[in-house]
């Protein structure tokens, strides 16, 4: 637990570029990408031609900006709004963690097991509210390898952290299992602890700003 603690604190932003994979369509998006500590993320979805969708986070504020309709809808970033955006049960913090390499952090309400896998792996299990996190590390380096949260027997999100780079995995994969959601992050540029505007997470200027539960409604006559 404490290694994780240190390794919260090790990494608290990064800027990046990346590609992520995400659905059926078998597709990859260019992506730019900003995160801070403890609750603000910057996403740019890039074409060949430029800017095609912005989404930015800042404290309780969630807001998406698709470039091609000059209009922003913003609204609370709930637990539910962003799980509707990434198809993953994530709250903010959870996303913030992820993005900066380690699993989503949790309060365990009791002491913490730690085993040894037969594969050489350790294995950490924590019981947190309503949900057991399950994290597996490296024998040999103790870098986080998997993470898993089950809730009422269920399987509601898995993690997977790989070719790790200067301490920093470069690769990323999130599932939530009972939805059939599953993404897939490689950055292909990543700078930590990079200084960071806090501007970068404002939503940009639009001619119409709508609440987000107009995206994908049909326009008012």
């Amino acid at each position: 637990m404490a290694g994780l603690a240190a390794r919260r604190s090790a990494v608290t932003s990064l800027r990046a570029r990346a590609r992520l994979h995400a659905g059926l369509s078998g597709a990859w998006t260019r992506q730019a990408l900003v995160v801070r500590r403890p609750d603000s993320v910057r996403v740019d979805v890039l074409s060949p031609f430029g800017l095609v969708l912005a989404l930015g986070v800042r404290d309780s504020f969630l807001w998406a900006y698709p470039a091609g309709e000059a209009t922003r809808y913003e609204g609370p970033a709930t637990r539910a709004n962003v799980t509707r955006f990434l198809g993953a049960p994530l709250a903010v913090g959870d996303l913030v963690d992820i993005l900066l390499g380690v699993p989503p952090a949790r309060t365990a309400a009791r002491a913490p097991t730690l085993e040894t896998t037969r594969d050489g792996e350790y294995r950490l299990t924590l019981a947190a509210d309503h949900r057991v996190q399950t994290i597996w590390f490296a024998g040999d380096t103790l870098t986080v390898r998997r993470a898993e949260e089950v809730e009422d027997g269920v399987v509601v999100l898995r993690i997977g952290f790989d070719d790790y780079q200067d301490g920093f995995p470069h690769r990323l994969e999130v599932g939530a299992p009972a939805s059939g959601a599953a993404a897939r992050l490689a950055y292909d540029q990543v700078e930590p602890n990079a200084a960071v505007d806090m501007a970068l997470f404002a939503p940009p200027a639009a001619n119409r700003v709508l609440s987000l539960d107009a995206i994908g409604q049909p326009p008012a006559e």
